[in-house]
């Protein structure tokens, strides 16, 4: 028995990548803020062009799975500042995500 594997990792394998850990660091920021499970909120995700292409890409499902109202990406985040954020690292790449508990 052989398996062949392409380990290549093609730009929308990253992309998609890039998408899940956002993900997981947007559900674990809301449980680190005190949000219920079943809290909406206004998400702005802040990187550079790689990430930013990613976000566009995978926006939908992101706010799907995080229950985002509102899913922004920028390119600094909001001013005021929002009551949670985090500085991520993206496969190399910075991010920077804000969330806010929707009114």
């Amino acid at each position: 028995l052989s398996v062949a594997l392409d380990p290549t990792v093609t730009p929308a394998l990253r992309a998609e990548g890039m998408a899940r850990e956002v993900v997981s660091r947007v559900q674990r920021l809301r449980k680190d803020s005190g949000l219920a499970v079943s809290d909406r909120i206004r998400l702005v995700v802040v990187g550079d062009a790689a990430v930013q292409d990613a976000m566009r890409a995978h926006a939908a499902w992101i706010a799907q799975e995080t229950l985002a109202r509102d899913c922004v990406i920028a390119d600094a985040l909001p001013s005021p500042a929002w009551p949670a954020t985090a500085e991520v690292d993206l496969d190399g790449a910075v991010a920077r995500i804000a969330l806010t508990k929707d009114s």
